[in-house]
């Protein structure tokens, strides 16, 4: 019996992780048997690689198009050798990796993220062809850089540090019931729907958090002729008075 494409990555975006090919982040990273790719250093300035912060990322990492044609994304929506670390920030090959945090500011985004996922535990993305539910996300701004006011896709593209795919759309509005994106995110389940506006009170009553909003990176057409990743990001984000960005993170299958 054959099985659709659909089918596959519908499977792969619960539980289940099929049809899309993971990779490997333990061993050195390959694009071909003789061409390797720049791996993270474990430590920058106190801040270390934590793998299981992976998890939200990994279903927008993976390879979701034929072998040919393909380019450095490998038909994926994040670059498929990114890493987490502990301040939240992504390593990508090729570009920065700074690290000059204030501790304080790092456990307040764990506070902060960690405090949203609770509030969303359990909720999946609404348009979505599989179930996908939201985990704590972060990145800690760095010293000396300039603080960010409100949440814009450059903002967006800055903090994943270029692990987003250039022609990746990125949609943002605010977070409040029926705004642009609500119907995306929020499932008409009264459950979920009671949990969604706890999570827009909670915004609007904790002063660590301002300016709150929901982010659709990729609405489900195909990114370019060389990449036809169709897992795409889903973030519900704020900013700290320091100007970190903070909140949940899921993604949608859209084949």
């Amino acid at each position: 019996m054959l099985i659709s494409r659909r089918t596959m990555l519908a499977l792969a975006a619960g539980s289940m992780i099929s049809g899309c090919k993971p990779v490997d982040q333990e061993a050195a990273l390959e694009l071909s048997s003789t061409e390797k790719v720049e791996t993270p250093p474990e430590t920058v300035n106190g801040c270390h690689l934590v793998p299981e912060r992976l998890k939200p990322f990994d279903p927008c990492m993976m390879c979701c198009g034929p072998e040919f044609p393909r380019d450095e994304w490998n038909h994926s929506t994040l670059h498929p050798h990114l890493a987490v670390y502990s301040c939240g920030c992504l390593f990508v090959p090729g570009r920065p990796n700074v690290h000059e945090h204030d501790p304080e500011e790092i456990v307040l985004c764990e506070k902060l993220s960690a405090a949203m996922a609770s509030i969303l535990k359990g909720v999946s993305v609404n348009y979505s062809e599989g179930s996908s539910t939201f985990d704590p996300f972060f990145v800690t701004i760095n010293g000396g850089v300039e603080k960010p006011t409100r949440i814009t896709a450059s903002l967006i593209r800055t903090a994943f540090n270029g692990a987003i795919y250039p022609q990746a759309k990125i949609q943002s509005s605010v977070l409040q019931e029926y705004s642009l994106l609500w119907e995306s995110f929020v499932a008409e389940d009264a459950a979920w729907l009671a949990q969604w506006r706890k999570l827009v009170a909670w915004c609007e009553r904790t002063e660590q958090i301002h300016s709150p909003v929901f982010v659709a990176v990729g609405d489900g057409d195909k990114m370019s002729d060389r990449n036809f990743g169709c897992v795409f990001p889903r973030l519900v984000v704020g900013l700290t008075e320091a100007g970190s960005l903070v909140g949940v993170m899921a993604h949608s299958v859209q084949t």
